[in-house]
């Protein structure tokens, strides 16, 4: 529970207020200096702001503390080509959920690093190179990267610590156009969907310690050769889907560890595609569609619907014929 001491002030922008100081958030002090995490465990809490706080000019940060770090206990919204710089925001050290929409940011210029204990939105900022200074201090209930012109990097979602071990919630990484990495090499659990989609120039995606997700859609990543690997993915509560990715050649990322995929599998319009993995090795799937792969021979598709238990009919079609064998080992 979260009690509010001292009422200072609501902004036309920031439904907030000063309070006493929080104690479980990533360490901080009353400077900059060697802040954020790994920062100084003996200094004190810093100030709490209750409820959300919404940015869209650089003079809507006057409200806030101007001294001494402090935590947003709320979410944090910075909105419009009007916000070009976080300095304003002198030292915050964490909030419950960060949005940055359409913003004129070039960078994430906090004076210390900043945290997230919930969801983080990065959606249609034109200028926004790289997401440097964030960190996901707990388990998140949300991450959606959208349509980014010259975001190069995800910082945050690849750091060692804090890690990103568990999402509650959806991760949406799409139509970001310079994008060449997904780093979520740490990730071991999703509770939502998985959606990698229509970033041109990606080239990796790192899933090695996920076991569980929702439905995954990877799809549209034209330059995408390989789904790096998945060997701990043990089950997938809902859809696969790959779909449309023309440079993608083998499916090797899906390791025998995958048993069940509850809902469709679909594998289509992948023009390159030659392999499919161990996906014969599942024990169920709700249904199988497999499609328009212009390379990949029919025997490696009908050996999905041979080996593998499911329960509707499946729908193989369009792929490359040729004279070959099936089998179940």
């Amino acid at each position: 529970m979260r009690l509010t001491t001292l009422l200072l002030a609501i902004a036309p922008f920031a439904a907030a207020c000063v309070g006493e100081p929080a104690g479980h958030r990533k360490p901080g002090s009353g400077s900059a200096a060697g802040s954020g995490s790994g920062s100084d465990q003996s200094a004190g809490p810093c100030a709490r702001v209750d409820g959300d706080v919404a940015i869209r000019a650089a003079a809507d940060m006057a409200t806030l503390p101007k001294t001494g770090c402090y935590d947003i206990y709320g979410k944090l919204t910075l909105q419009g080509a009007g916000v070009t710089s976080l300095a304003g925001l002198n030292e915050i050290n964490s909030v419950d959920e960060l949005d940055l929409d359409h913003t004129g940011l070039t960078a994430i210029d906090t004076k210390r690093p900043l945290g997230i204990y919930g969801k983080l939105t990065v959606s249609g900022n034109a200028k926004l190179t790289n997401l440097k200074q964030l960190s996901f201090e707990t388990a998140s209930t949300g991450v959606e990267i959208d349509s980014n012109a010259v975001l190069a990097s995800l910082d945050p979602l690849g750091l060692a610590d804090p890690a990103l071990a568990e999402v509650d919630g959806d991760i949406a990484i799409t139509a970001n156009p310079v994008l060449t990495s997904v780093p979520l090499g740490h990730l071991t659990r999703v509770t939502g969907g998985l959606v990698v989609s229509g970033n041109a120039k990606l080239t990796s995606l790192d899933l090695g310690k996920l076991t569980t997700t929702g439905p995954i859609d990877i799809s549209n990543n034209a330059a995408l050769t390989s789904l790096g690997t998945m060997s701990a993915l043990y089950r997938v509560t809902g859809n696969v889907t790959v779909d449309g990715n023309a440079a993608l050649t083998n499916l090797a990322a899906f390791t025998t560890s995958l048993k069940f995929i509850d809902l469709a599998l679909t594998i289509t319009n992948n023009n390159a595609l030659t392999d499919l993995g161990a996906l014969k090795h599942l024990q169920l799937v709700g249904g199988i569609e497999i499609t328009n792969n212009a390379n990949l021979v029919t025997c490696r598709a009908l050996e999905i619907d041979r080996c593998v238990q499911h329960p509707t009919a499946s729908q193989i079609t369009n792929n490359k014929n040729a004279s070959c064998t099936t089998a179940c080992n």
